[in-house]
């Protein structure tokens, strides 16, 4: 989901002059059959949840580990479709069957320390009780040889910090990305402590962590009572997204916001800040608490699929918590759209490079309208005025909606070098949904 050559409308930092198109916040889908597993009623109790999915492609199985409130160990399903789901069992090693509380997979990175370095997966979990041969309860890092069972590397690198974690494997970088919340509170001027931050540790091993800091927090545009619950970081298109979990205190409700960095170190809320993933309605089985697993979203064809964690029953429910694991997704880089309405809509970009030939793909829901492309020259005498043969009265696109569709100026895909070896692209909607390009 890295990708360079993909620009998001998730802001207007490349985007140099904007009119009658309007941010919207893409809702996730929530699909059909919902929730795709459920509690068994029996050793797992009334809830499920605090759980990671991922694609294993050594048996071309969908994986998730999963704990039940009852009695807090991991157990694993396993699917073909992410839908149809099978119980295997306890996931993990006999001597370390103990209540957890939160746990996440991910891949296995290059510089990972021995202990891990021949791992199917590695991961993450929050130990409530204490271990044999360890020195406290708390965060252990794991891994996972055989696509099942998950032992953890002791003694916890990271004593004293809170239980909702996450992790990502950052391939461009080769590290990890852990987030959880600080050992330290949290203050507002003349208002109780508010603990629920997310702070962000850094690791090529696993094993040594650098503490960045506190990353992502309530503001000053959030109600009183709103806390940064937890949040799920991803690599996506050249920078990073993330799902931040948002807990309103005085409700007992959590619903998940989309955020983005640029360098995965400085977080911000996508503005408007609607849910990525909303509450369900009234007398539904998601109307309390819906929140992504851990875990980034999975690829398959043109959608994502972004599993979540939901509960009918307020955060301190306890023992008579109700929750169950469901489906969600979205199109291929749909998070954010521009939208265009009875008014024509219009963007320029800042500069774009043009050094060489190029090529435009959109992203784009015009089935009621339409879509006009058009390159400018970037600077000199004709700033800002089309280039000859890119005009857009030549590159008109109606009725379609299409993840990835090539821009063509009377049949000619390919944009020519300029001098400059700059342009801008000016991009015309007419009731349409812009979500994103594609220039390389």
């Amino acid at each position: 989901m890295h990708d360079p050559h993909l620009h998001l409308f998730i802001n207007d930092s490349e985007i140099l002059a904007r009119s009658d198109l309007h941010r919207m916040v893409q809702p996730l889908r929530k699909e059909h059959g919902n929730p795709v597993l459920t509690p068994n009623q029996k050793d797992e109790g009334t809830a499920i949840g605090y759980s990671s999915m991922l694609h294993d492609p050594h048996d071309n199985r969908y994986k998730l580990w999963y704990m039940a409130h009852e009695d807090g160990l991991i157990r694993l399903a396993t699917s073909p479709d992410a839908v149809n789901w099978t119980r295997c069992g306890f996931a993990t090693a006999d001597e370390f069957q103990t209540r957890c509380d939160n746990l996440g997979l991910a891949p296995v990175g290059k510089r990972v320390d021995p202990f891990f370095k021949n791992a199917r997966f590695v991961g993450f979990a929050y130990y409530v009780n204490q271990l044999a041969g360890d020195r406290g309860q708390g965060i252990h890092f794991l891994r996972c040889n055989d696509g099942k069972t998950l032992e953890p590397h002791l003694p916890g690198p990271l004593p004293g910090v809170g239980d909702r974690s996450s992790i990502l494997y950052d391939h461009v970088a080769d590290e990890y990305l852990f987030v959880s919340r600080p050992p330290r509170l949290g203050f507002r001027k003349d208002e109780p402590v508010k603990p629920r931050l997310a702070n962000l540790w850094k690791s090529a091993d696993l094993v040594h962590w650098d503490d960045c800091g506190v990353v992502l927090g309530h503001d000053d545009l959030d109600p009183r009572d709103v806390q940064i619950y937890g949040l799920q970081p991803f690599r996506y298109g050249r920078g990073f997204l993330g799902f931040a979990e948002i807990y309103h205190e005085a409700v007992e409700r959590l619903d998940t916001q989309l955020v983005w960095s640029d360098d995965g170190l400085r977080w911000h809320r996508t503005i408007p800040r609607d849910p990525v993933l909303p509450l369900g309605g009234e007398g539904g089985w998601d109307t309390h608490w819906v929140v992504p697993t851990h875990n980034t979203p999975i690829e398959q064809g043109d959608r994502l699929l972004v599993p979540y964690v939901a509960a009918c029953t307020k955060h301190a429910s306890g023992k008579r918590h109700v929750r169950a694991i469901g489906l969600a997704s979205i199109r291929r880089d749909g998070w954010v759209s521009l939208e265009a309405g009875r008014r024509p809509g219009r963007l320029v970009t800042t500069d774009l490079p043009l050094d060489r030939p190029m090529q435009l793909h959109v992203n784009v829901d015009c089935r009621s309208g339409y879509l006009q492309a058009e390159i400018l020259h970037a600077d000199g005498p004709n700033a800002g005025q089309p280039i000859t043969g890119y005009e857009e009265s030549a590159a008109r696109i109606e009725s379609l909606d299409a993840t990835n569709h090539q821009i063509t100026w009377n049949q000619n895909p390919t944009i020519a070098p300029t001098p400059t070896k700059t342009c801008r692209l000016r991009l015309t909607a007419y009731q349409a949904s812009l979500f994103a390009y594609h220039w390389s």
